[in-house]
Order: C-alpha cells, then sequence, then structure tokens
C-alpha cells in the first residue's frame, strides 16, 4: 500500500430532514467535537489519505467554525440533490489519474477510526477487487410490507456501512451509468456491483452507526466516554470509627493514614484524574508535604472536579468496590452513596458501590487493612 495516495470524500451536504433539529445533524455537538469533526479526524491523521473532499450543501453557514476548515488536506465542495450526485460533484473535481482508489464516507458516521480505513486498503488489493466495504449482519427479524407482511430470512441480508473504497475510474464510470439509466444508487457498492465488478466485504461494528433520528445520537453519545481505573489501601488500627465517602461510619477501627484516610473518595481522586490524563494523588498531594497531614479528603475531590471544569470534561459516571472483612458496609450502602453524590456533585443513580471481602486472605482477609478499587467515566462537556 502506498502511503498519501487516496483521495477520500465525505459526504455531508444532507439537512437531515429526518432528525428534526434546527442545527443540521452533522454539526451537532458530541463530546466536545462536531459530529463530522469526529467523522473527518480519522481521514486527516491516516497516512494514506492525500486528500480530503467534504461535500457540503450551497448555504451551509457552519462548515467554517469547524476544527479542519483551514487543513491544506482538505477542499469543499457543493454537492447536489441526491448523495450520488453530491459524490459524482467530487469525483468530477480530480483528475482520475491522480488517485487509484477513492474512499467515500458520510459526515453522519463518527464512530470510525485511522485502523479502519487501513483495513478497507488491505482488503481491496487482496481481493483485488473494484470496491470494499464493511458490514454488519441483520439481528433483527425484518419483514417485507405491502398487501400481503411476510417475514424474511435476515441470514440472507446485511446491512453496509462506510467507509467505503473504490477504484476510482471504475466507480465513476459506475455511477455514470447508473445515473444516465436513472438508477437510484444508495451507495458505492451498489453502482459497482450492478455493473458486475468485484466487491469484498468486512464484518464492521455494530457501534458504527450513521445518525438519522435523535435516538441515534442519543447512543452514540454512550459510547464517548474516557475511563481511568483508582485504586487504594490503607491499613486499620483501633479508633472510633472510619470516613468512606465522605461518611463517618462508627466502629472500633481507624484508618492508618497522613489525610483523614478516607479510602473511598482517594480511589475515586485517581480514577478521575487517570481518566483525565492528569496523574495521580501523589502527583497533587504527596504524603511528605506536612500541609496534607490530616487533609480532608473532600478537598481533594474539589480539586478534581476543578481539573475537569478546566478541561472541559464531566463525571458520567462511578462505580467503585469496597474490600474488607469489617466493618460490614451494606447496612451502610445508602448514606455513603448520598454522601458521594453530593461530593461528586452526580446524582446517586449515577454511582455504583460495592462491597466484598477477600476471603480472609492476606492483610485484609486478617481484618487489617480496607482496599477501594474504582473506575470513572468521563466525558466532554458539550
Amino acid at each position: 500500500m502506498k502511503k498519501d495516495s487516496l483521495l477520500a470524500i465525505i459526504a455531508g451536504a444532507g439537512t437531515g430532514s429526518r432528525f428534526g433539529s434546527e442545527i443540521p445533524k452533522q454539526y451537532l455537538m458530541m463530546n466536545g467535537k462536531s459530529v463530522i469533526e469526529k467523522a473527518v479526524e480519522p481521514f486527516l491523521c491516516s497516512e494514506y489519505v492525500k486528500k480530503i473532499i467534504i461535500v457540503i450543501s450551497e448555504h451551509d453557514s457552519y462548515i467554517k467554525k469547524q476544527s479542519f476548515f483551514n487543513s491544506n488536506k482538505v477542499e469543499f465542495i457543493e454537492g447536489g440533490e441526491k448523495r450520488s450526485d453530491s459524490i459524482m460533484n467530487a469525483i468530477d473535481s480530480v483528475q482520475l489519474n491522480e488517485y487509484e482508489y477513492v474512499i467515500t464516507h458520510d459526515a453522519a458516521r463518527p464512530n470510525v477510526n485511522s485502523k479502519d480505513i487501513e483495513i478497507l486498503f488491505s482488503d481491496i488489493i487482496a481481493h483485488e477487487a473494484s470496491c470494499s466495504y464493511f458490514y454488519s449482519p441483520v439481528y433483527d427479524s425484518i419483514k417485507k410490507i405491502g398487501d400481503e407482511v411476510r417475514t424474511k430470512d435476515k441470514d440472507k441480508y446485511i446491512l453496509v456501512q462506510t467507509p467505503q473504497i473504490s477504484k476510482l475510474k471504475e466507480l465513476k464510470d459506475a455511477m455514470k451509468k447508473c445515473q444516465e439509466a436513472n438508477i437510484t444508487i444508495p451507495d458505492e457498492s451498489f453502482a459497482i456491483e450492478h455493473m458486475r465488478l468485484r466487491s469484498s466485504r468486512i464484518l464492521g461494528r455494530r457501534s458504527n452507526v450513521k445518525i438519522t433520528e435523535k435516538h441515534d445520537f442519543d447512543l452514540l453519545n454512550k459510547f464517548n466516554t474516557r475511563g481511568g481505573i483508582g485504586f487504594d489501601l490503607h491499613k486499620y488500627k483501633d479508633g472510633s470509627g472510619i470516613i468512606l465517602g465522605g461518611y463517618k461510619l462508627e466502629c472500633d477501627l481507624q484508618i492508618i493514614a497522613h489525610s483523614d484516610g478516607d479510602v473511598l473518595l482517594h480511589s475515586i481522586a485517581d480514577s478521575i484524574l487517570g481518566a483525565s490524563g492528569q496523574g495521580d494523588i501523589g502527583k497533587y498531594f504527596s504524603d511528605q508535604d506536612p500541609a496534607n497531614e490530616d487533609i480532608d479528603s473532600k478537598k481533594i475531590i474539589e480539586f478534581c472536579l476543578e481539573t475537569l471544569k478546566d478541561n472541559n470534561l464531566e463525571i458520567y459516571n462511578i462505580d467503585a468496590t469496597l474490600v474488607c472483612e469489617i466493618p460490614k458496609i451494606n447496612p451502610h450502602r445508602d448514606s455513603i452513596l448520598k454522601s458521594l453524590s453530593k461530593i461528586l456533585k452526580i446524582p446517586v443513580e449515577r454511582i455504583g458501590l460495592k462491597a466484598t471481602t477477600s476471603e480472609q486472605i492476606g492483610i485484609i482477609g486478617k481484618n487489617k487493612a480496607i482496599a477501594v478499587q474504582s473506575f470513572a467515566n468521563l466525558r466532554q462537556v458539550s
């Protein structure tokens, strides 16, 4: 495969009438970036793509605000009435001898990556095909509707996705002949196969969703989070209680620590800092610093939340597991959750809290320590 040799065309001229939004769906914000920015980014990063043509509508007032607008790799072409017209407009704007292959994609399909481009490029060469595309099996029952409704054999059907890669000259000829015959072209692989040319397909990901309706956007938004793991362990000594998630649990134990020993908040803080790429607690609250002696762990969380705000992030959900033999956690679970919700400033429903034992193994099993492992999901603030 020759690097810096692919032409990419991204169809973004649609107005999204079925989506029902004043803003075209490709310009809605998702995890801090627009849908089209996410769709274009893998092609900008790919070492195989030399030029990207983005097809836009005539009166597009949003495109100049996109992060890629001034990229030397990107050009813009006005679209046509139908998607196939837009693709042809882009193809007609280049010299056929400049590129052997063209990769086509949709601006409303943001969940792709640079590896997808490499896979397609390798596949079309390996199979000596005229087109290669991703597909997904049909998992739901399908029916043909009309005067008589009939259930079809779903195993005989597949769902076709983009991106797709084609030989440029053959795609142009195939699409032109379909248009001349007034044949609707749902996607590039159809035109290739209509001309009896060879195509190959690759099993894609169900997460490669094309945004058509609002629930598609909501579904994809749930994929766009970043996660981090936190872990903390502290020994016990005799005392009058321990603090977990800002909640004072009365018992005959005390946690040995430089701070207040809130092992749950410490673990959560590390998971938040890890997910946001900011390091760990020790970087900001060293146990060698006298100023941090007996520090209230809620202040550590406050620092973490400020860090998220500075980086335009927010907590999507937290999941934590406490590991100890004693004290028993479940009788206090609701109180700990309420305290965590207040400290983290997220609803209780977005906090998972579990408790388990170490089956009497190790220092925890001997009732001498408690540990917490947590996971934080963060998302970009729109």
